[in-house]
């Protein structure tokens, strides 16, 4: 009896492995065509070097990964570093201080802080790679991933997290900057210091996000209210960006924030618990926003001084597309929620080819359909190519409704660095004193200080 049940355990190893061994469907919009590693032989590295090296080295790929990658440590740790207390922590131990990225602490009061170094910069990802977690077990720790001047990267179903979430500055999980060919898909984001997505100032050229959850609670907040407020900031010339399917909660601004010649398809996407604004959309930006659910969210659009062409679709405005697109578009569904009013019709003309023939869902049906498929260990439930297969019933929680499994507990002490989250420090209704527009001045990087002076951190100009 032993043996036959070592033989089935065996067996449903295999399969498990058979499974995971590769990418789980393709990639649909501008991504369309992306192959990754192709036909490399799967294979799981032993530790963070292993992992290292083989996202670094010019060999086309396909990296399982099985387990967690634990960085923290790895490079040490700046102990007693400058840094200093921006004007937008007004809440001590639960907002956020900044490391002094260069000169954009500026006149800002001094303070020192310890913060792990690997946080600081991704890992630079090579061309041809499929980086692709297996079940809920892949979770990269402590650093993120940074593609520069690279195509053809896949990276799926992994969770990337703790990337010294309490300083501004403390970490990018995911940075492009010149690439082409990128697919990010059931990817999970949670507790980063700074952006969770953020592309440019190069073009990114067929990029999509899909499937992904973006889960901005956190004990250090810079909107003071336990909302992350860096979340995706698309600022590549040219870029352009499939975005659907994902799962965007409990943040407080930048959802995305696009600027400069980019396009951006925004489709069938479930925003829940925004405390401050979705979308800001500024100059040369072109942004189709269509099929959505913004559910409690207070701004789904700031007005930007020098916006872009927005075409946020309504119910009285979604024929419109047939004549440009071939297609009528899907209305935008808002519960509990503030405007969505945009109406630039060239933003229709403007759409690259190929993108305009996507499958996009009514509003009605995306709620569901994206929490049971976006985040992590979920690929068996969603197939990329044709979505939202699933209609499963979520549960609502303090933590969101359908939210992805949490993963592996933080290794830092909540008693040293902050105060433990609970359902009530994360509330569900908007706070009453949070201004109207998110802030947008120097110490939420916006057109002041800290931008076109990156100093020795990537990206730091974000």
């Amino acid at each position: 009896m032993s043996l036959l049940k070592s033989l089935v355990a065996a067996v449903a190893l295999l399969g498990a492995h058979a499974q995971a061994a590769g990418v789980s469907g393709t990639a649909i919009g501008f991504a369309s065509g992306t192959t990754g590693g192709g036909s490399a032989v799967a294979a799981a590295p032993s530790d963070t070097t292993e992992l290292t090296k083989w996202l670094t080295d010019s060999t086309p790929r396909t990296i399982l990964i099985e387990k967690e990658f634990n960085y923290l440590g790895t490079e040490g740790k700046c102990t007693d570093c400058k840094c200093c207390i921006p004007e937008s922590n007004t809440c001590g131990s639960a907002g956020q201080n900044a490391i002094d990225n260069s000169d954009w602490c500026g006149s800002y009061p001094t303070t020192t802080c310890t913060y792990d170094k690997a946080g600081i910069e991704g890992i630079n990802v090579a061309s041809n790679k499929s980086i692709v977690g297996v079940g809920s077990n892949g979770v990269i720790r402590g650093k993120g991933l940074r593609l520069t001047g690279v195509s053809n990267v896949i990276i799926q179903n992994i969770h990337i997290t703790e990337l010294n979430p309490q300083f501004i500055w403390g970490g990018d999980a995911i940075s492009l900057n010149g690439t082409n060919n990128i697919w990010i898909d059931h990817v999970k984001v949670n507790l980063v210091g700074r952006q969770m997505f953020v592309s440019g100032y190069k073009a990114s050229g067929a990029v999509t996000i899909s499937n992904s959850e973006f889960d901005g609670q956190t004990s250090w907040s810079a909107s003071c209210d336990g909302h992350h407020y860096w979340t995706v900031l698309g600022y590549g010339k040219d870029d352009q960006v499939t975005f659907t399917g994902n799962y965007i909660h409990h943040t407080s601004g930048r959802s995305p924030k696009l600027e400069f010649n980019s396009f951006w398809h925004a489709y069938n996407n479930y925003w829940f618990n925004n405390t401050g604004h979705a979308f800001d959309i500024g100059e040369s930006t072109n942004a189709l926003i269509e099929g959505n659910v913004f559910h409690q969210v207070k701004i789904p659009m700031l007005k930007d001084s020098s916006p872009g062409a927005t075409f946020a679709v309504s119910s009285s405005s979604a024929a419109t597309c047939k004549s440009k697109l071939g297609r009528d578009c899907a209305p935008n569904s808002l519960v509990q929620s503030g405007t969505l009013s945009a109406s630039d019709e060239s933003v229709l003309s403007a759409m690259p080819k190929g993108e305009s023939s996507v499958n996009v869902l009514a509003a009605s049906r995306v709620r569901s359909s994206v929490l049971s498929n976006a985040g992590v260990g979920k690929l068996s439930s969603s197939n990329s190519k044709r979505q939202f297969r699933g209609q499963i019933a979520p549960v609502l929680s303090s933590a969101g409704p359908g939210a992805s499994p949490a993963g592996p507990k933080p290794t830092w002490s909540w008693r040293t660095v902050g105060v433990k989250p609970t359902p009530s420090s994360i509330p569900i209704a908007f706070p009453t004193t949070f201004p109207t527009e998110t802030p947008q001045g120097s110490h939420f990087g916006g057109k002041g200080k800290g931008e076109g002076s990156s100093g020795g951190f990537p990206f730091g100009w974000f």
